[in-house]
């Protein structure tokens, strides 16, 4: 555990780099606001975390150890992005809201605050490169005979970092939003972000990510 700064380091590299979920979190920023965005961060971490305490009670080992349900994991992942590329791609922008939020039941929070946060946790929990983080890069930086206890904090350590990162990127996404305010910079912001996240999709169907 002596090396827990290096891993934090390479943490940061790693969770600074755009990928699927710096994604999603400008796409609730953008169409949905600063609130939306940061649930969504919150939901990657919420899977993280998952992520975390499986790979302390050893079963992460145990989905890589069976090329059948990584395998599985990966292409639901795919699947899940490829849909929320396309929905974003076909996605109407009108002058006043690019996604207008749904109005809240009474008494109860608004529909879109729970769809983002779901949308962070699923797209996280189906990425099997987040799998490879706990059981591949993780273990390199605890010693022979390292405790589960010790995986836990630095699964815990990843997920927090991440989820720091991810919150910068939904201050600045909705700050920039809110200031171009524009039906022309959101749709082309979207369709952007739309076409980014099914290529992710793509990448992740078709490539084997070794274990």
């Amino acid at each position: 555990m002596s090396s827990i700064p290096a891993f934090c380091a390479l943490s940061v590299v790693m969770v600074v780099i755009p990928g699927p979920a710096v994604m999603l979190v400008l796409k609730s920023a953008v169409a949905r606001g600063r609130a939306p965005a940061l649930l969504t961060a919150l939901g990657v971490l919420a899977a993280d975390m998952v992520w975390a305490g499986a790979s302390a009670a050893g079963l992460t080992a145990l989905l890589v150890s069976s090329q059948i349900a990584f395998d599985a994991v990966r292409y639901l992942g795919a699947a899940y992005l490829l849909y929320l590329g396309i929905k974003l791609l076909i996605t109407r922008v009108t002058a006043d809201s690019p996604e207008p939020a749904p109005p809240a039941p009474a008494g109860g929070k608004p529909v879109g605050r729970g769809r983002a946060f779901r949308e962070g946790l699923i797209s996280d929990l189906s990425n099997p490169k987040t799998v490879i983080v706990f059981t591949s890069v993780i273990p390199q930086f605890l010693d022979h005979g390292a405790r589960p206890a010790d995986t836990l904090v630095l699964g815990a350590l990843f997920a927090v970092i991440g989820f720091l990162s991810l919150v910068a990127y939904a201050l600045v996404f909705s700050a920039a939003a809110k200031m171009l305010r524009s039906a022309r910079v959101t749709r082309a912001i979207l369709r952007a972000g739309g076409a980014i996240l099914a290529a992710f999709g793509v990448g992740l169907a078709v490539e084997r990510p070794a274990v």
